[in-house]
């Protein structure tokens, strides 16, 4: 799947309300989220089990939801944050 079309699933998905790419909002910048976890062997598959079933404390004391995707769609995303790594 292109970069393209995950930055529109983002869009789509309303992730873009609470994270950017470059700069932090409710969550963390895409790029340090991608920068953290690049090199985990299990990065796809911690990012889009975190980007599905939420989480909270990696980052501060916010508190990710659940969001409303398919496992294919969280997937999606975690390999599209992924290619965000310097």
């Amino acid at each position: 799947r292109s970069a393209q079309a995950s930055a529109e699933l983002a869009q789509q998905k309303a992730c873009l309300a609470c994270h950017a790419i470059q700069h932090n909002r409710v969550g963390p910048a895409y790029s340090q989220v991608a920068q953290r976890y690049a090199t985990r062997p299990d990065a796809v598959e911690y990012l889009s089990n975190s980007i599905k079933n939420g989480g909270g404390g990696r980052w501060g004391m916010g508190a990710m939801p659940r969001q409303n995707l398919s496992e294919d769609e969280a997937r999606q995303l975690a390999q599209w944050i992924l290619s965000l790594a310097p």
